[in-house]
């Protein structure tokens, strides 16, 4: 069947759309350029992970309000790589239970990285509470996974404490935020 004017580009337009639904644009010369100059995105090896202290300090696990732990990224790649989105996170607890974290609601924006360059973080939200809170997870890891990544980073939990555990919220106290500059 021949398809002409609207209907050729409708058509054109839905072979362009990925099976997530997200329309993927044609390559072309000055996009291919582009890419080039800010590079690919980054890998989970490319990456070197470590706490940080954003805003400021690290995290008060004695506290009763929102505070604050992040993870620094360091590209230790030859080249030089993008972030954009959300990372997985996922905690594992002292006595084994996982919980993934939900996502903040914003927005993504794309960060480059260049060889050596350490200016990203992942950063989530956690709600502190005590230990023998009826409700605590009491962290020991942290699984990492880049934005677009199947394979994770795994760090030690370095602030004791325990977190009030909401896993099964819809809107929890704690959550994870989209890589951003830190």
């Amino acid at each position: 069947m021949r398809t002409t004017g609207k209907f050729a580009a409708i058509a054109a337009a839905a072979m362009l759309v990925g099976t997530a639904g997200a329309a993927q644009a044609a390559p072309t010369a000055a996009g291919e350029q582009a890419s080039a100059a800010t590079g690919t995105r980054c890998h989970t090896g490319d990456l070197r992970y470590g706490w940080d202290s954003a805003h400021g300090g690290r995290p008060d696990m004695d506290a009763t309000n929102q505070q604050i732990a992040a993870i620094r990224l360091k590209n230790t790649s030859g080249r030089t790589c993008t972030l954009h989105g959300f990372p997985g996170v996922r905690l594992i607890g002292k006595s084994g239970e996982t919980w993934d974290l939900r996502r903040s609601a914003d927005r993504p924006s794309t960060i480059t990285l260049r060889p050596g360059d350490d200016t990203a973080l992942a950063t989530m939200n956690i709600l502190p509470v005590a230990k023998n809170d009826a409700h605590a997870f009491v962290p020991a890891k942290v699984l990492l996974t880049p934005p677009d990544e199947k394979r994770h980073a795994t760090l030690n939990w370095p602030y004791g404490g325990a977190i009030l555990n909401q896993s099964g919220a819809t809107r929890p106290g704690t959550f994870v935020n989209p890589v951003g500059v830190g």
